[in-house]
């Protein structure tokens, strides 16, 4: 999907802003317009507003109050539609979804540094994808998309063993810095894994 310029979006104070992985993610993404769509992790609602923006009928949740109130904000300056909630991953979800699409926290938690639930995945980096992995495809159609990051900074062993356990991986994008590589995948829930 390409970067929308034109997109008039604020970022408030505690809220994660887009970023190196947000962009990589967006560009990944490839809808047809009549999706269904639940972006998990929605921060200020840069990729929700890309996906409602293509006609999508689009669902945001964050674990955040805050970002939730944001999205809602940047969905009204652009004059978009998202529904958009407080949620845990799927703690206050029901239903199912075309495509479901998580920029989770991925970087290990760092010691004697305050808990921040816009990066920290956990003592590895990788819990919150790995819980995130455990249940999606609970929430996914017949044949549904997943788009989401992770990166090396993480062990990507686990992450990538339950990928292909439930998923065939479709595309891959990756990108490098000094200090990590970070993966966008797009997966296809496959009906025959179990």
């Amino acid at each position: 999907m390409e970067i929308l310029s034109d997109l008039d979006i604020e970022v408030d104070e505690g809220v994660y802003s887009p970023s190196d992985d947000t962009f990589l993610l967006v560009e990944l993404i490839d809808l047809k317009g009549d999706e269904r769509v639940l972006e998990i992790g929605c921060g200020s609602g840069f990729i929700s507003l890309h996906c409602a923006s293509k006609g999508c009928e689009t669902t945001s949740v964050d674990i955040s109050k805050k970002a939730v109130e944001n999205t809602l904000c940047n969905a009204e300056r652009n004059d978009l539609e998202i529904d958009a909630k407080v949620s845990d991953i799927f703690s206050e979800l029901s239903g199912s979804w075309d495509v479901i699409i998580f920029n989770p926290p991925y970087l290990p938690k760092e010691r004697d540094i305050e808990h921040d639930f816009r990066w920290d995945g956990g003592e590895r980096g990788d819990e919150t994808l790995l819980n995130f992995l455990s249940e999606a495809d609970n929430y996914l159609e017949k044949e549904g998309i997943v788009y989401l990051i992770y990166s090396d900074r993480a062990p990507t062993d686990d992450i990538e063993k339950m990928i292909d356990e439930k998923y065939s991986s479709v595309q891959k994008k990756s990108k490098t810095f000094a200090f990590e590589t970070i993966y966008a995948v797009k997966l296809r829930l496959e009906t025959d894994k179990s």
